[in-house]
This record gives C-alpha cells, sequence and structure tokens, in this order.
C-alpha cells in the first residue's frame, strides 16, 4: 500500500486534557466531589515549543491523575500560549483528547497528508518519563467535534 493511501488508526484514549483557570481548586474539586487521583502536578516549560511553526516559549501548571487507563489532565495557563487563548474565549472545560503513539514521525506525515496541520508542539526530557514529543492537531476549527486531538510520543531517557 503506498503511503498516500495508507491509514494510520489512533491506539485506545489514553488522556482528556481540560484547561482550567486555576489547578489547585480544580483538583480540590475533582478529588473531592468524584474521589479523582492522587493527583501530580508540575510546571510544564518545554524546551521546544512551537505554535503554527514557530518557536513560542510557554509556561503550564499541569495536574495529572489516573481514571482507569485514562489520566486526567488539568491544565492553567501561566504564560501566553493557545491553553490561554482557549480559556480567555472559550472558558474553562475539554480542550483535547490525547493518544499515546510509538511512531510520532509517521503519524505527522499521514496527516499532512490528510490536509490536517500541526497547531503547537512541543518536544522536551521529563525526568522519571523520558524523552517526550507532542503534537496538537487542527482538528478543531470547522471540523466535526471541534476538539484537539493531541499525539504523545514517550521514549526512555538514554
Amino acid at each position: 500500500m503506498d503511503s498516500k493511501n495508507q491509514k494510520l488508526q489512533l491506539p485506545a484514549l489514553s488522556q482528556v486534557g481540560v484547561v482550567v483557570k486555576d489547578v489547585e481548586k480544580a483538583v480540590e474539586f475533582y478529588s473531592k466531589t468524584f474521589g479523582i487521583g492522587p493527583f501530580t502536578t508540575t510546571i510544564f516549560e518545554p524546551e521546544k515549543h512551537w505554535v503554527n511553526g514557530k518557536p513560542y516559549p510557554v509556561k503550564l501548571k499541569i495536574a495529572f491523575a489516573p481514571m482507569g487507563p485514562v489520566t486526567l489532565e488539568l491544565i492553567e495557563p501561566l504564560s501566553e500560549s493557545p491553553h490561554k487563548e482557549f480559556l480567555d474565549s472559550r472558558g474553562e472545560g475539554l480542550q483535547h483528547l490525547g493518544f499515546y503513539i510509538d511512531n510520532y514521525d509517521e503519524w505527522m506525515s499521514y496527516l499532512r497528508q490528510q490536509g490536517i496541520g500541526i497547531l503547537y508542539n512541543a518536544e522536551c526530557d521529563v525526568e522519571g518519563m523520558g524523552h517526550i514529543r507532542a503534537a496538537y492537531m487542527d482538528t478543531q476549527t470547522g471540523k466535526p467535534g471541534n476538539i484537539l486531538i493531541e499525539l504523545l510520543e514517550v521514549k526512555p531517557a538514554q
């Protein structure tokens, strides 16, 4: 099968990303009200981050909690970022669905062939996890569902 006709299929859902005004308040709400947790909170400032292909530094406060096989990711923007734009234009809410993949470059090529671009992407090393590449695909404005799809690849540290 030639690469133009090749179809990739997303794996099972890995992550639900929700943009919030205040991570601590959101963690308290989801923990007390629904028993979700424990949460792990971190400041995320990737070494490499691009918006529409241009370098763009961001700073986010993120809290993660397992919910069975899916992780709830609460994201508070601490600087100008696509996450802040989402919060300012839509308010708090579901921003993306995330999927762990092991063939990042293949997915990027495939999606370009489908006419889907990258809104923003990041690459960094995370202690205890390894090297991460992540991309939010342009699957929102004008597309059915209006939700971003995030593809994440994690390679163990070497």
